[in-house]
């Protein structure tokens, strides 16, 4: 299924030193899936975490479909923080994909990225790569597994002070809820979390509500593993992520 979202990964940062996340396909908080945009179908997405006592910057950006072929399939995007200086807004992502069943009929999906591509050094230059397996199991869902890892060493830093780049990931999504009524295509729910006591280290559940296949918007809570290098000292905040999918190909022909 399409995923929105955004949600997270890291890396534009704040003027208080904190990380906010850069929406290649997501899950709810984190890129741990396999899941990639199709060919030709750009995805854009409007995301917000916000609380009480403090804010990410809202994240806009456009991830597209590259790749044509059914066994190797691939995207890229970029992202927009904002508020927040131009020279620190702007940021990239990119992903390949093996899809799920197409080394076997067993076989699980594949997927690299990287993300948080940005131009300012030692701002949001994070560089974070990410590696995930994910499979779907009748009446489960899809459940994913991964890794990711924070080339920069001066971003990827807890509380204290010392270093920790390397962290896992996991998410789960559930089997669709159909609904099929007018307004309100289907429900999914979603969940994931990032290992760590970096600002990325965080795990969260909430509701994708699909009002067509095409535009969907996810909400619910993220809680903070570190409340310390969050946003205002924040130990939780609530996400709301708009996500709308438009179809570049042509139009197949009516069979005959």
């Amino acid at each position: 299924m399409k995923q929105a979202i955004k949600a997270v990964i890291a890396a534009a940062v704040l003027a208080n030193a904190t990380v906010a996340s850069a929406t290649p396909s997501t899950v709810y908080w984190s890129p741990a899936t396999t899941y990639v945009q199709p060919y030709l179908v750009p995805h854009l997405t409007y995301d917000t975490y916000f609380g009480e006592a403090g804010a990410y910057p809202i994240n806009t950006g456009i991830t597209i479909g590259v790749l044509p072929w059914e066994k190797l399939q691939g995207e890229v995007g970029f992202d927009l923080f904002y508020p927040g200086a131009t020279s620190k807004a702007f940021m990239l992502n990119a992903k390949l994909v093996v899809p799920e069943g197409a080394l076997g009929e067993l076989a699980p999906g594949l997927s690299l990225g990287v993300q948080n591509l940005g131009f300012e050094r030692n701002v949001n230059d994070l560089f974070l790569f990410h590696a995930t397996v994910g499979k779907t199991f009748p009446v489960v869902g899809n459940v994913s597994v991964g890794a990711f890892y924070g080339l920069n060493n001066k971003l990827m830093v807890t509380s204290t002070g010392s270093t920790a780049q390397l962290g896992a990931m996991a998410s789960w999504t559930s089997p669709d809820i159909d609904v099929k009524a007018i307004g309100l295509d289907k429900i999914v729910v979603v969940a994931d979390a990032m290992s760590g006591q970096t600002s990325l280290g965080a795990g969260g559940a909430g509701l994708a509500f699909y009002f067509t296949p095409a535009i969907d918007l996810i909400t619910g809570p993220v809680f903070l593993f570190d409340k310390a290098v969050q946003p205002g000292g924040s130990s939780w905040l609530w996400t709301v992520q708009l996500d709308v999918d438009f179809d570049l190909r042509s139009p197949k022909a009516p069979a005959k």
